[in-house]
């Protein structure tokens, strides 16, 4: 029998082991202590604030960081192009969300974005998704330098008006459309280099609700967590023997675990000619591709520059609540499987683990798509879980079949019943083979129902045109609305505030449905 879906078993508590918090115990979480330099990280956050272009809410959560009794709740993503998908601002909603619920006068909670600058990904931030009013997909793209960090990709203002050239032919109301341009034509002056064109963006967005984008790559930023990446060249394999154990204790438990290292292969990365590298050690000596380096020498590159050595992913969160006094970390469902894996890391370092908080998931129900989701009484988590079965289900009962297929399944199992209890009588051993039948005979019945539907479906342009725009709409590419469409894509239909207000009022948990 497969396992509890890992997020359920999360949150009804079945993985405590695993994490140091138990799910929801904010309390606990803000006793934990953070002994962090919180004075010297506010004022390294208020330089990059500055340079952002950082909204004046941004620096009084900047004052209320700098108190000594101080927490965050952070979350973090790529930075992808145009915010990438739909849930990048979920988790950011959910930050800020959180913080508000958490934050006292005694113990001010302000909330935090990770950019990960660091990585050196582009195939998975060089693009967006948008879907425009007539349901055209566009994938607007830009030529990002393959394994250079986000943070050292210099922003081309060429790139930027070729990608809002793209947007002309985009239909929604022009002056959405207006805005829009405007909004990432003044964030994009703003920036040096593609991840501060995204984190200029998102302070443009959430800056009044006091979001802090912080940016690893900044030099100021990177001093703070060098203590943790020298600890980790002294013991190279100590962090990824942990992450393998509890890979290990994943997999007994039936889940597949989401991290593994490789022998030989540690937690770092090497920055050295624009690119990044993955470390390996030997037990004497450190190699990344064909170059060797001893210990100290590799020391002495961090002392002159805190950048050069980054995190791989079984690292950069104890980085992360190394630095910052972190109350929670806000997670989608890959991360908190990630994070099962950290406890043992985040014990050699002697970081405290912080509460891990599974993001709240938001679907955009544009007005059409309300209507048809009325019209059939479904729900767009229906659809999306199951858009075959449900068009299926939907149209054979519409044309008053679906009654004839259910009463045939019904009986084929109280045959199926009858004739085991008979044949059982004569030989026990028998039985599998009236089972074996039975779901033989269901598997073809399921094939003559998705037949029969798709015939209705041929024969009534009307409801296959209305399944098809919620596809489009709900499925695009075959993947949930929120792991591809960019929130653009409703800023360019809706209006940027329209959108972003009606964000701001989601919980900071929880599954949703926003009609707009």
């Amino acid at each position: 029998m497969p396992p509890t879906p890992f997020e359920t078993a999360y949150l009804t508590r079945a993985l405590t082991d695993l994490y140091a918090v138990t799910p929801g115990d904010t309390g606990a979480a803000l006793r934990q202590p953070r002994p962090v330099d919180r004075e010297g990280l506010a004022a390294a956050l208020r330089r990059s604030s500055e340079k952002l272009g950082a909204p004046a809410a941004v620096f009084k959560n900047l004052e209320q960081l700098a108190h000594p009794e101080s927490r965050v709740v952070v979350t973090g993503q790529q930075t992808g192009l145009l915010l990438g998908p739909l849930y990048t601002l979920s988790k950011a909603v959910s930050a800020v969300s959180l913080a508000k619920r958490l934050s006292t006068d005694a113990k001010p909670v302000v909330p935090v974005f990770w950019l990960a600058s660091q990585d050196a990904d582009s195939a998975e931030i060089d693009h967006a998704y948008l879907l425009d009013l007539s349901e055209r997909l566009y994938r607007p793209m830009l030529p990002l330098p393959e394994g250079v960090p986000a943070g050292r990709i210099g922003l081309n203002a060429a790139w930027v008006e070729g990608m809002i050239g793209e947007l002309h032919t985009f239909e929604g109301p022009e002056a959405h459309r207006l805005v829009v341009t405007d909004l990432l034509r003044r964030t994009a002056a703003r920036a040096e280099t593609f991840a501060d064109w995204f984190g200029a963006i998102l302070c443009e967005l959430l800056g009044r609700d006091g979001l802090i984008v912080l940016n690893p790559l900044e030099p100021a930023l990177a001093a703070h967590f060098t203590p943790v990446l020298r600890a980790e060249l002294e013991e190279p394999l100590r962090s990824a023997t942990a992450v393998n154990a509890a890979a290990d204790t994943l997999k007994s438990m039936g889940y597949t675990p989401q991290l593994g290292r490789a022998t030989g292969a540690t937690n770092l990365f090497l920055e050295e000619g624009g690119k990044r590298r993955l470390l390996r050690f030997d037990g004497t000596r450190f190699s990344a591709d064909e170059s060797t380096y001893s210990r100290a020498e590799l020391i002495a590159r961090l002392d002159a520059d805190p950048t050069c050595l980054t995190p791989a992913a079984g690292l950069r969160p104890i980085t992360q609540d190394a630095m910052l006094p972190t109350a929670a970390t806000v997670v989608g469902p890959g991360e908190l499987r990630y994070f099962a894996q950290l406890r043992g890391v985040y014990e050699q370092h002697g970081v405290a683990m912080p509460l891990i908080w599974p993001r709240t998931t938001v679907t955009i129900l544009e007005p059409p798509v309300t209507r048809i989701l009325s019209k059939f009484g479904l729900s767009a988590a229906e659809v999306q879980a199951d858009f075959g079965g449900v068009r299926d289900r939907t149209l054979l009962g519409l044309h008053g079949h679906k009654l004839a297929f259910d009463n045939r399944l019904r009986a084929l199992k109280n045959l199926s019943k009858s004739l085991r209890d008979h044949v059982s009588a004569i030989d026990p051993t028998l039985e599998n083979t009236v089972v074996r039948a039975e779901a033989e005979m269901r598997e073809l019945f399921g094939k003559l129902e998705a037949k029969s539907a798709a015939a209705l479906a041929e024969r009534d342009d009307t409801y296959a045109r209305q399944f098809g725009r919620l596809r489009a709409h709900l499925l695009p590419e075959g993947t949930p609305q929120e792991r591809l469409i960019s929130p653009f894509s409703f800023f360019l239909k809706f209006g940027v505030e329209s959108v972003m207000t009606a964000l701001l009022r989601l919980p900071a948990e929880g599954e949703h449905e926003l009609r707009i």
